[in-house]
């Protein structure tokens, strides 16, 4: 069944969505001069997302015919770890409760850290997720739980920032099937 739509399930947890649109990146391809043939990709030109694309020839199922453009991996990762790096750096700039980790919990890279929550990135095929996670490790009862519920929408809307900030839209969990709200940089 693979990947679906990343979700969270505790009381002070949230995240938002962006297009993966944003992230996969395509490069230009050269062609062989005596037979029209895809031989590689022109890294004189720079790569474009797919929303950048959006109207091009883009091969999504590479064959080589008649294409302009196709999806190059290397850029792509490239992508997803520079939206890693700007959620990170927004976040701990604007909060210096965080720390950079590096560890993952099943299919979620935790990237960021404080001593009651986590910041994960997912993806969920169709999207990258940016999640606000409450830690299992520490005690969420008594005064800890209502530091939680106190800190968790600041950082929640601090993530939504960063998105709309850097790619010009977010888009608001709002149900399993992604019926939430989209927000965009005005």
């Amino acid at each position: 069944m693979g990947r679906g739509n990343p979700c969270t399930h505790y009381e002070c947890e949230g995240l938002y969505y962006l297009d993966i649109d944003y992230i996969h990146r395509y490069s230009k391809i050269t062609r062989s001069q005596c037979c029209n043939r895809s031989i590689g990709f022109d890294y004189d030109e720079e790569s474009k997302s797919a929303k950048e694309l959006q109207n091009a020839d883009i091969a999504y199922n590479f064959d080589g015919a008649g294409v302009d453009w196709a999806y190059d991996q290397f850029e792509s990762q490239t992508a997803w770890e520079d939206m890693v790096s700007e959620i990170c750096q927004a976040l701990m700039v604007r909060f210096k409760s965080f720390q950079r980790v590096d560890r993952w919990r099943n299919s979620r890279h935790i990237v960021l850290e404080s001593a009651f929550f986590e910041i994960a990135v997912e993806d969920g095929e169709w999207c990258a997720a940016s999640m606000l996670l409450e830690r299992h490790d520490v005690d969420d009862v008594g005064s800890n739980r209502t530091l939680m519920r106190r800190h968790y929408k600041a950082y929640l809307e601090a993530i939504k920032t960063a998105l709309v900030d850097v790619w010009g839209e977010a888009i608001g969990y709002g149900g399993a099937w992604v019926s939430g709200e989209r927000y965009v940089k005005s």
